[in-house]
Parts: C-alpha cells; sequence; structure tokens
C-alpha cells in the first residue's frame, strides 16, 4: 500500500514537473533590419516555443512598418535575471557597433501565449 502511493506520488510529480517545464519562461527579442536598425524588446514571459515567438516579432515589426529583418528570440530560461542581463548584453554589444537602437516596449508587442 505504501509503495504503491509512493509511485504514485513519484508519477504525479514527474507529471507536474513535466508540466511546469512546458509552461512559460523568460526571454526577449531582437530584430535587424537595413544593417544597423536594430528593436529591441523588453524581456517578458514566454511559451517555450521561440520560433513562433520570432514570426510573431516579425510580423508586428511589420505593422511597424518594418519590412525586411531578421529576428533573434533566445530560448526561453526561468531565471528572469538571466535574461534581462542577456538583454543588457545585446544592447551593449550593439551600442558599441553604433547601431541605432529601437526599444519595443511590452504594451506594443505581447506574444500570445
Amino acid at each position: 500500500m505504501f509503495c504503491s502511493s509512493l509511485v504514485r506520488s513519484g508519477v504525479l510529480g514527474a507529471t507536474l514537473l513535466a508540466s511546469t517545464a512546458a509552461q512559460a519562461g523568460w526571454t526577449f527579442c531582437v530584430a535587424e533590419a537595413s544593417g544597423s536598425d536594430i528593436w529591441v524588446s523588453q524581456v517578458f514571459a514566454a511559451p517555450r516555443d521561440r520560433e513562433r515567438l520570432e514570426v510573431e516579432f516579425k510580423a508586428f515589426l511589420k505593422t511597424q512598418g518594418v519590412v525586411d529583418s531578421d529576428i533573434q528570440c533566445p530560448a526561453a530560461k526561468d531565471d528572469k535575471t538571466e535574461m534581462v542581463n542577456a538583454q543588457f548584453t545585446a544592447i551593449e554589444f550593439h551600442r558599441k557597433l553604433g547601431d541605432t537602437l529601437h526599444e519595443v516596449p511590452l504594451s506594443e508587442f505581447m506574444p500570445r501565449r
């Protein structure tokens, strides 16, 4: 009886862990257009499907008049601080290159979950 409840709770625990892993992590998106124009979103809670995020960010930028852009959204991480640091590093990298940076607030770009 005791062993079967441990097995059931182990299965339940594994199911909960798998469910948590599939939930949102933290990421941001970066787009480059016309060589030196860079758009950087704020860090946001996002699903793990970064390809979908990149498509959504590209579609959003098209509504803003940016037609030919290369998009990258890092794989979502559980640690928001790690993503904020990665975003800061990306911004500093492009500043050093002399690129023109455009901030994309979450109020403008909010991906679907």
